[in-house]
C-alpha cells in the first residue's frame, strides 16, 4: 500500500475529527453562554436540560470519532490483506526479497560511512 494513500486516509479522518471537535467546542460554548444568561432563579430543570444537551453532543462526537476510527482501520486491513496473502502464499520468495533488501540497505549504509 503506497505511503501517500495511507497519508491521504489519515488526513481525511483527522480533518473529519477536527470538524467534530469544533462542533463540540461550539456546543460547549453555547451551553456556557446559556448558563451565564440563565437567571439565578432559573429552575433546575432548565439547567439540567442545558447540561443534557451538551452531554448528548459530546456523546455524538465520541460516537462519530469511534466510527471514523473503525472505518479507517477497516480500510487499512482491506488494503493490507492482499500483501499478507502474497507473503503467506509465497513465503520463500518473500523471505529472499526481504533478505535482499536488507543486504542492499546494509551495503548502502557501509558505503555511506566511507
Amino acid at each position: 500500500m503506497p505511503n501517500d494513500t495511507v497519508n491521504r486516509m489519515v488526513n481525511e479522518k483527522v480533518a473529519g475529527a477536527d470538524i467534530l471537535k469544533i462542533q463540540t467546542a461550539e456546543a460547549l460554548e453555547e451551553a456556557a453562554r446559556k448558563l451565564r444568561m440563565a437567571d439565578v432563579s432559573a429552575k433546575g430543570e432548565h439547567v439540567k436540560q442545558i447540561l443534557q444537551d451538551v452531554e448528548d453532543r459530546v456523546n455524538q462526537f465520541k460516537a462519530d470519532v469511534g466510527a471514523g476510527y473503525h472505518t479507517m482501520e477497516a480500510d487499512y486491513h482491506k488494503r493490507a490483506e492482499p500483501v499478507e496473502h502474497i507473503i503467506i502464499d509465497h513465503p520463500i520468495p518473500s523471505v529472499l526479497i526481504a533478505a535482499g533488501i536488507g543486504a542492499l540497505i546494509g551495503m548502502l549504509i557501509l558505503k555511506a560511512r566511507d
